[in-house]
């Protein structure tokens, strides 16, 4: 990994909390998956861009504010570990959400390729061979 690539990953972000998924869909891979986090009832992996982008918008359709804050970035060669902030307000309950997780990503000739999340960053860690 280098420094470009997690400016990729900061840029994502960004997109992502703009709700800018046209700019988001242009870092993606065409190969590009996503894995909902294992913790999660009905957990799946989301396989190409349009499937990552019908996830992304029911995420938005379901809060009135929702962003994810990049707390941590950690280069581990072929991967990005990424500690993260994810803050929000559900559309129908109003209930604030504001919660600690980990993305692991991987990048292939500078887009992103496969995003795992987690829901408990120990989890992450332990999925890219770390502790805390």
């Amino acid at each position: 990994m280098s420094q470009e690539t997690i400016e990729l990953a900061h840029r994502t972000y960004a997109a992502f909390n703009r709700r800018d998924l046209d700019e988001v869909l242009q870092v993606f891979d065409p190969d590009v998956e996503v894995h909902d986090p294992p913790e999660m009832p009905d957990s799946t992996v989301h396989y190409g861009r349009e499937a990552v982008m019908r996830d992304w918008q029911r995420t938005f359709d379901s809060f009135d504010e929702f962003s994810i804050e990049i707390e941590d970035c950690r280069d581990l060669g072929d991967e990005l570990l990424l500690m993260l902030r994810y803050r929000g307000r559900g559309r129908e309950s109003g209930v604030t959400v504001d919660a600690s997780v980990a993305h692991v990503v991987t990048t292939r000739n500078g887009r992103l390729l496969k995003l795992r999340q987690f829901l408990d960053r120990r989890q992450a860690l332990e999925a890219v061979g770390l502790t805390e």
